[in-house]
């Protein structure tokens, strides 16, 4: 099995069981995943094409695509993330566009100091995006505009590409000179993963990830692309608290005692996050 990202046939059977396959559902036979033992990216055996469309993903996986339903989910957890990216660079005046925008609470949030937003995704949020933002209904058509960006945002949908290589490159390619490429990657290496190995696997891995990044993988990838990069660090998307209640239960946590103050939490995360097992990866590239 040669892998897809580096194209080296070093790659190693690590999972050979079944894989979520929705909301609380797994599939009936056996599916394989491999890890790449050269540049270390984990991938699905028989990638999925189809999962990459919101309108069938969110439906599966979140129990419903509706607009109302994304706000709901949606809205508070890409909240935090911008403002984890805020951190590190300013929006204002700047042409965004959002790959993955959903019913563009990113980009209604940014548009009050951005000079444009656009957003890309499927067709049954175009009457929510095209209110207030210009509107991609696929990276063809994308690819297609002669428009081009300062910021590009991507957060949370690398790992479900069919072509991860051609996606990042369509995007590198509407970005300005100097603009920034942004990615939310969940982090292969997180903290979870470490304690509770196959008890949280048996969630993690879904049919609907034809990829798994660490930093390494995610390194090389970029570097393969070309891709500099400004900003690397970790976002923790859960409080320890979260995390000791999955440990005891050895199940997926919705509800769980707050037994930490937010100060020990607050701390907690920033060390996940500074030493890269967090839950996820932020990435800020440039060309």
């Amino acid at each position: 099995m040669y892998c897809p990202i580096c194209k080296k046939n070093k790659t190693v059977l690590i999972w050979n069981n079944r894989l979520r396959s929705g909301k609380n559902k797994w599939t009936t036979n056996k599916k394989k995943i491999f890890q790449c033992k050269n540049c270390d990216l984990v991938f699905l055996e028989k990638k999925n094409k189809n999962l990459e469309d919101n309108k069938i993903f969110r439906k599966i996986f979140d129990g419903s695509n509706s607009v109302g339903k994304y706000y709901s989910f949606n809205k508070p957890r890409e909240k935090f993330k911008l403002k984890k990216i805020q951190c590190y660079i300013n929006f204002k005046n700047k042409k965004i566009l959002e790959s993955g925008c959903g019913a563009a609470t990113n980009l209604d949030y940014l548009k009050k100091n951005a000079k444009l937003t656009a957003g890309l995704d499927s067709y049954i949020y175009q009457n929510h995006v095209t209110k207030n933002h210009k509107y991609y209904n696929s990276l063809s058509q994308l690819k297609k505009s002669k428009e081009k960006f300062d910021i590009i945002l991507s957060l949370g949908e690398i790992e479900h590409k069919f072509d991860v290589q051609n996606f990042v490159k369509t995007l590198i390619g509407k970005l300005e000179k100097n603009g920034f490429l942004i990615f939310r990657i969940p982090n292969f290496d997180n903290i979870y993963k470490f304690i509770l190995n196959n008890d949280f696997l048996k969630y993690d891995y879904r049919v609907s990830h034809n990829y798994y990044f660490n930093e390494k993988s995610a390194d090389f990838l970029f570097r393969k692309l070309k891709l500099k990069t400004f900003v690397k660090t970790g976002i923790q998307e859960y409080d320890f608290n979260h995390l000791l209640e999955y440990f005891r239960t050895r199940k997926r946590v919705k509800n769980y005692k707050k037994i930490y103050n937010k100060k020990l939490i607050d701390m907690t995360n920033l060390y996940l996050e500074k030493y890269k097992v967090s839950t996820s990866l932020l990435y800020i590239l440039r060309k």
